[in-house]
């Protein structure tokens, strides 16, 4: 569906953070933007996780603040 939209066949509707690279480069517009979904997600660990597995959550969490 994306690729139809960037190849001028038509639009397509679909989050932004599916598109923000194709935004990016021109390829596609959002010519009225994008509205909150009111989704969350959350990430959860033991405390006792071992080393890699929090810094895998530290850097998710990195990502996600944008």
């Amino acid at each position: 569906m994306l690729e139809a939209a960037s190849a001028g066949l038509g639009v397509a509707l679909a989050p932004e953070p599916h598109v923000a690279d194709d935004l990016a480069a021109g390829q596609l517009i959002a010519p009225f933007g994008f509205l909150p979904s009111g989704l969350a997600y959350v990430a959860l660990r033991r405390e006792d996780a071992q080393k890699k597995a929090r810094a895998f959550y530290n850097w998710i969490g990195r990502e996600a603040a944008g």
